[in-house]
């Protein structure tokens, strides 16, 4: 079978490798029909990812069609359209017998610690694939529903809702897929963007207000959107020491702030600067168990996944894709791989 490898760095490989086989009874075998690129995925074709390093077969937002099942298997069977939840547990730890694996001491992500679904066939778990709905009819757009759940953890680890103003910092795939989420909780969201094509694209998907990142007057054109003394809760979709600080500084009294975006460097937040406020802080990290809640938005017609997965390649062009998700021309969101 087929796979795209990143054999070096920024060089994709077509190669040919050996089918997988059930060999468990709780084993499920997908033909992928389409894999998204992600910003890891980018940092690992750049070689700049602190522990993947090329060759490998990356891709961990992706759809597909059951292709065969174990002998135990039972909530799929040949033939079902299906979407996959890469993030991968120990199962036995308390985070992971409460449904969130994704704090797991031992947790690995398919495409990241383990190998990727950009290949013709991909072995999972039963546990690890979902069905899609019928009104789904693009199965290739199934492979944003992984970044749309990234989301959703973000706003339900924010607890965001109804009538609430909330500031998210980066109008990429994450930013945006967040935005929809909140929308969806009824918040009304304020999006904060270096590149203003981005902002206008965000304001076009229903962003209740934008700002340039590199305006002289960010802090007051944000408290002018917001509610009195600020938005309740803000969001850091990009991962910047800066952004950090911008965030306990905007965020209203008693508001909450959401960590989604990670850098590691230094910010200058002071413990004095979250007592004051009395603020929330919190961490969002892959998703637990969002599937779920993002394909029952999907059935109801309420996420717009073509905004998200714009610019569609064949296996054949995925050195092109790769390119494109790093040039990242105007117009463009998120490239998408189609087996």
């Amino acid at each position: 079978m087929k796979a795209i490898e990143i054999s070096d760095t920024r060089k994709i490989t077509i190669i040919d490798k050996e089918a997988p086989v059930i060999t468990g009874p709780l084993d499920v075998i997908v033909k992928i029909a389409a894999v998204s690129i992600c910003g890891t995925d980018i940092h690992t074709y750049t070689n700049t990812h602190p522990f993947v390093k090329p060759p490998v077969v990356v891709g961990h937002e992706c759809s597909g069609v059951v292709a065969a099942v174990g002998a135990e298997v039972s909530s799929v069977q040949p033939g079902d359209r299906v979407v996959i939840d890469p993030v991968l547990g120990c199962g036995e730890c308390r985070p992971c017998k409460a449904g969130r694996a994704n704090a797991c001491a031992k947790v690995s992500c398919r495409g990241v610690h383990v190998e990727g679904a950009m290949q013709e066939f991909f072995k999972v778990r039963e546990r690890d694939v979902y069905k899609v709905p019928d009104s789904l009819e693009d199965l290739v757009l199934g492979a944003s529903v992984e970044p749309f759940a990234i989301g959703a953890q973000a706003v339900w680890r924010g607890n965001v809702s109804s009538g609430q103003t909330m500031v998210i910092f980066g109008a990429g795939p994450i930013g945006l897929t967040t935005m929809f989420m909140a929308m969806n909780r009824g918040a009304r969201c304020i999006m904060i963007d270096m590149k203003g094509d981005r902002l206008a694209n965000a304001k076009r998907l229903g962003a209740y207000g934008t700002v340039l990142a590199s305006a002289a007057d960010l802090k007051e054109q944000v408290l002018a959107l917001s509610e009195e003394g600020g938005p309740d809760v803000t969001c850091d979709a990009v991962g910047h020491p800066s952004i950090v600080d911008l965030c306990v500084e905007l965020t209203a009294p008693t508001g909450t702030v959401i960590f989604l975006g990670m850098d590691g460097g230094q910010n200058n937040v002071t413990e004095l600067s979250i007592f004051r406020k009395e603020l929330t802080i919190v961490g969002s990290r892959m998703n637990s168990a969002m599937f779920p809640t993002v394909l029952q938005l999907i059935e109801k017609s309420l996420l717009p996944l073509d905004a998200i997965l714009t610019h569609r390649f064949s296996v054949e062009e995925a050195d092109k894709a790769f390119s494109m998700a790093i040039d990242q021309p105007e117009g463009f969101t998120k490239a998408v791989i189609t087996f």
